[in-house]
């Protein structure tokens, strides 16, 4: 029987689409990003605790699994923190359809680097997805033409750090558990809020 990935892949489109909304919501107010991603940051502990519970706390400790984590850590991490910025000053309903392209990275880079293959298609999938990039925008008048741009190099910055960090976590899949991966993510998130705790003054 085939695992049912499809079901995970709808259930993780939907809570990122509703994590999205509760974000901006929450960045409407007056509270700063960098609040948030710590928010956020704290939140990993427990899904971490329970995961690896589940595997009666094994986790990869080899220097090439310390290595791949925290590269996947960082990446999700730092995109996260660029996110909840760019959310901040600018559109969430473009922001977060941007960064949903982050896939087309993975693709690309699965397809030269571990010679994964798509169908006709998937690769017209793909194309229609690169074609939109330059349909979005957005200006709300001269005194936000600064972060009208600012906002949209963060938005693909973010893709491509996820795009990235999908990647690592698809190569890394064959010498790690999920679980593992999960706990460097964990431990990079948290790693960070000393760097969000700092900027915070500057948002205030």
């Amino acid at each position: 029987m085939q695992k049912p990935w499809l079901i995970f892949a709808i259930a993780v489109t939907v809570m990122w689409g509703l994590w999205g909304a509760l974000t901006a919501i929450l960045l409407d107010g007056d509270t700063p990003s960098t609040i948030v991603y710590i928010i956020w940051a704290l939140t990993m502990i427990i899904p971490c605790v329970i995961a690896l519970k589940l595997v009666g706390w094994k986790i990869e400790k080899d220097s090439r699994s310390i290595a791949l984590g925290s590269a996947i850590g960082l990446l999700g991490s730092g995109g996260q923190m660029l996110l909840f910025h760019a959310v901040d000053i600018g559109p969430a309903y473009l922001i977060f359809p941007i960064v949903s392209l982050s896939p087309l990275i993975t693709i690309v880079l699965s397809f030269f680097i571990l010679k994964e293959r798509t169908g006709k298609l998937g690769s017209l999938g793909i194309i229609i997805a690169l074609i939109t990039l330059p349909l979005f925008e957005y200006s709300q008048g001269n005194s936000e033409s600064v972060h009208g741009v600012l906002w949209f190099i963060l938005a693909l910055s973010v893709m491509l750090a996820w795009g990235l960090q999908a990647y690592f976590m698809k190569f890394s899949s064959e010498h790690m558990s999920a679980e593992s991966i999960f706990f460097y993510m964990t431990i990079t998130a948290l790693a960070l809020i000393p760097i969000a705790a700092f900027m915070t003054d500057s948002e205030a």
